[in-house]
């Protein structure tokens, strides 16, 4: 309990797993997020849905069999405004969207077990009329998994994958349509502290060609995403290592043969605490090929909470974070960082103006917990590693393109207020409001052809109900 207790501190400001449930009577697989209750089954807090439910509300036990139902609810309403940072081009939106999931698992022999998930993701008012329904449900996660020893789980289908601050790969729970992976899932246990996961996951089919009569060889396009990751866990203290590939060759039946974009990722993470400061910190390197250029590239992250012996348990928080650009676009060396796949929204501001991408931020954190409640103020200050490079929005697209005569690379300050209300154990109401001001990075140059967007600040706020079961 005093280590879990510790790793909270840790990543109380962070989207990650914060706590899991006991395995109460009425739930299974529940956790403790940012924004309110969630369902955790990967990374930190995996476990095998071969192993049994106890018997309970919405769950059912016999001899050699378990049955447990699941749902979840989360309604979310947002106002953006000044997006481009300019007065001159209004672009105020506000708009309400819904998750809605349905969760069945089931155990045989503490041998097997089954995950069968179902969501309706849909905005408010997009549906052609009051009778006229859009289709929008499908399979968030649907697999099996089986324990073939005690110490090696298997899992297959489509799944959730999660690990560490969810920095490089998360569900991004945040979003309405979360993330989830097809493929396949291994995972050694030779010891209580240690874990090492290997994981094979397809992200996108491609075509097979068929051979000419030169004799070209079959070829599958396509994208991949495989991993080994290991953990070690002491007390209070941790250490993760992990080798990630992302493998992506773009040739189809249609294009032909085009160069590949393969990526390899070494990091390492790891995390202390010490009396009331708890330190966690990771870093990163990428080499491979992208097309017929190198990539060479990196990023770290370190983070620092002090938590004061107080009531409401008030609390610091201090972080540096950055991942390396290009400086020279173009050329035959690449130097921008991928960030994979991440729930972004945790780590550099909650507007999604950043991604781990050609960044380097720092941010400082004060919060406290209410009656049970949690609020907290981030303020960050966000500068380009090489202003040359483009902006990258939290889910990696262009915010601001790339040009060699960018010299400024500051580009602006964030400050964002949230809060999260627990109504009861299975239900909370969150809010959050956030302010984005604009650097000189951020904007046109005048008298010269540097391009960006303008001066004037952004604005962002949320509502949002969660309830799960």
């Amino acid at each position: 309990m005093r280590f879990r207790v510790l790793q909270c501190a840790a990543l109380l400001t962070s989207s990650v797993v914060l706590a899991q449930s006991d395995g109460g009577a009425a739930m299974f697989d529940v956790s403790s997020t940012p924004w309110g209750p969630g369902r955790r089954s990967s990374g930190e807090v995996f476990h095998s849905t071969a192993t049994p439910l106890n018997d309970g509300v919405l769950r059912w036990a016999w001899p050699q069999f378990s049955l447990g139902v699941g749902a979840q609810y989360f309604a979310r309403g947002e106002l953006r405004d000044g997006n481009d940072f300019a007065a001159a081009s209004p672009d105020l939106s506000v708009g309400f969207d819904q998750r809605a999931r349905l969760t069945v698992r089931g155990s045989a022999f503490e041998r097997v077990g089954v995950l069968i998930e179902l969501q309706d993701v849909r905005a408010w008012g997009s549906e052609p009329s009051t009778t006229a329904l859009a289709f929008n449900t499908a399979l968030h996660q649907g697999f099996v998994d089986v324990k073939a020893t005690s110490f090696l789980d298997v899992r297959i289908g489509r799944q959730e994958l999660s690990y560490g601050e969810e920095r490089l790969i998360g569900s991004l729970d945040w979003a309405q349509t979360a993330r989830a992976f097809d493929g396949v899932f291994v995972r050694m246990t030779p010891s209580s502290h240690v874990t090492i996961d290997g994981f094979g996951m397809l992200l996108r089919s491609g075509a097979w060609l068929t051979p000419t009569a030169g004799g070209v060889p079959f070829q599958n396009s396509g994208s991949y995403f495989t991993g080994l990751y290991a953990r070690a866990r002491f007390a209070t203290s941790g250490f993760d290592g992990y080798v990630l590939g992302l493998l992506e060759d773009p040739g189809t039946a249609a294009t032909g043969f085009r160069p590949d974009n393969n990526r390899l990722t070494v990091g390492v993470r790891a995390f202390t605490t010490l009396a009331r400061l708890a330190v966690v910190a990771e870093g990163a390197y990428q080499t491979g090929l992208a097309g017929h250029a190198v990539v060479q590239a990196g990023a770290f992250a370190a983070k620092a909470t002090w938590v004061f012996n107080a009531p409401t348990a008030p609390y610091l928080t201090a972080e540096v974070s950055g991942a390396s650009g290009d400086g020279t676009p173009g050329d035959s060396v690449v130097s921008t960082f991928h960030q994979l796949f991440p729930t972004g929204h945790a780590h550099l501001g909650f507007m999604d103006l950043m991604a781990w991408q050609n960044v380097v931020a720092v941010r400082g954190t004060i919060g406290f917990r209410p009656g049970g409640a949690h609020v907290w103020l981030d303020v960050h200050h966000f500068s380009a590693w090489a202003p040359e490079d483009a902006w990258y929005a939290a889910n990696g697209s262009t915010f601001i393109a790339a040009d060699p005569l960018r010299t400024n690379s500051t580009r602006g300050t964030e400050l964002d207020l949230s809060g999260t209300m627990p109504i009861i154990a299975n239900l909370s109401f969150a809010a959050g409001l956030g302010v984005f001001l604009p650097g000189p990075g951020a904007q046109t140059v005048a008298g010269s052809s540097v391009v960006g967007k303008g001066s004037n600040p952004a604005a962002w706020g949320f509502v949002s109900l969660r309830a799960q079961l």
